[in-house]
């Protein structure tokens, strides 16, 4: 007998990994997953077999943020990708529960071709930015066994509507994972551009924020292995020096600062950063959850667009400081270096990003309560 696992996001496909690991360790059941936005890397990285994958399509799954976005997926092939999912999930046949880890699209579309039953863990919707719908709880009553929201507040209200809602904690808080890098430096500023097609945009416009910073000198950046960042050094004077240390892939300099670029150093870089950029959507929760103060603004990219940077402020409430689009690069810079020198400041919106978070254990929570639903001890 099968578990499948379906997520619809590179973030979503990190932190069903996550539980999937859990799941793997404690089942002889047969663990696969269906990623249903880009190639599910994640999973690879856990070992976890793929059913199928597809190439990321131009929005990077952020399609509904804007038409142009959606224009584009239809373009690069986007109802052939559907197609592809659609035939994929009809034809397996030994699936005894499917987790679906994303938005009630990924619900939806995985209920409608596969009759198996679902758990589902929302980690697109809070209440703390928005109540889930009424479209989206319908297809919560039809489809899902139990829901395992992001917080509290959220699963709170869901089971005022008759849902049947547990918060077992977050799955974010769970993907983290430090290496212990000693970075060798002082109160260093974290930057985060993202994971998506558009990471090295929007780390080209956060050193133009840096290159205006006057009270830090050292700048860690968190990429992922696939960001391409040959030529990140050729434009706003960046100079790339030879001298970098093991952990950094590539240090640029530019008067007394240091920019050191790293792969696969996400966790040791949040964890170690006095203040955090970021023009992520996972990310910046995740550096929020550890009690980092957080400073967004507007990005050039798909993501980090003003509609999702309000959304996200409105999730983490006062744990981001977030700079709109009428802020100059010279006022993000100020703010910036305010917040570095405020360790009052820091420490509150610290506090504010745990409460809004939550702690970790959420991946062993959901796998034992699931693979106990399927022994027959509980009843959801």
């Amino acid at each position: 007998m099968t578990i499948l696992i379906v997520s619809n996001g590179h973030g979503e496909d990190i932190l069903a990994s996550e539980l999937g690991k859990k799941i793997v360790a404690n089942t002889t059941y047969k663990v696969l997953a269906l990623p249903l936005v880009g190639q599910g890397l994640a999973y690879d990285k856990s070992g976890i077999k793929k059913i199928h994958a597809q190439p990321l399509l131009p929005s990077g799954g952020f399609a509904y943020l804007g038409l142009k976005n959606l224009q584009k997926d239809i373009s690069a092939g986007l109802f052939s990708q559907l197609s592809k999912q659609k035939l994929v999930l009809k034809g397996l046949k030994d699936v005894k529960l499917a987790i679906c880890v994303g938005d009630t699209y990924n619900l939806f579309f995985t209920s409608k071709y596969l009759k198996a039953k679902k758990v589902f863990i929302p980690t697109a919707k809070s209440n703390y930015i928005k109540p889930h719908s009424f479209l989206d709880r319908q297809i919560m009553k039809k489809n899902a066994l139990v829901v395992f929201p992001r917080d509290e507040v959220t699963a709170f209200d869901l089971r005022k509507h008759q849902i049947k809602a547990r918060f077992l904690g977050n799955l974010m808080m769970d993907a983290l994972d430090p290496k212990g890098i000693d970075f060798k430096l002082k109160d260093p500023i974290g930057i985060l551009p993202g994971t998506r097609h558009d990471a090295i945009d929007n780390l080209e416009a956060i050193l133009e924020i840096v290159s205006l910073t006057k009270n830090c000198d050292d700048y860690l950046v968190a990429l992922n292995s696939e960001s391409k960042s040959e030529n990140v050094a050729n434009k706003n004077g960046w100079i790339e020096s030879k001298n970098k240390p093991n952990y950094a892939f590539k240090l640029l300099r530019k008067g007394t600062k240091n920019v050191f670029l790293c792969k696969g150093l996400f966790s040791d870089i949040i964890t170690k950063s006095q203040v955090v950029i970021g023009l992520s959507g996972t990310g910046n929760e995740q550096a929020a959850g550890l009690g980092k103060p957080v400073v967004s603004f507007i990005g050039p990219g798909t993501q980090f667009t003003p509609y999702f940077a309000r959304k996200q402020k409105k999730l983490l409430g006062d744990a981001v400081l977030f700079l709109d689009e009428d802020k100059s690069k010279e006022d993000i810079a100020k703010a910036v270096d305010r917040l570095y020198l405020d360790p009052l400041l820091c420490k509150q919106m610290g506090l504010e990003g745990k409460a809004r978070m939550g702690q970790s254990g959420a991946a062993s929570k959901m796998a034992d309560l699931i693979l106990a639903f399927l022994k027959g001890e509980v009843v959801f």
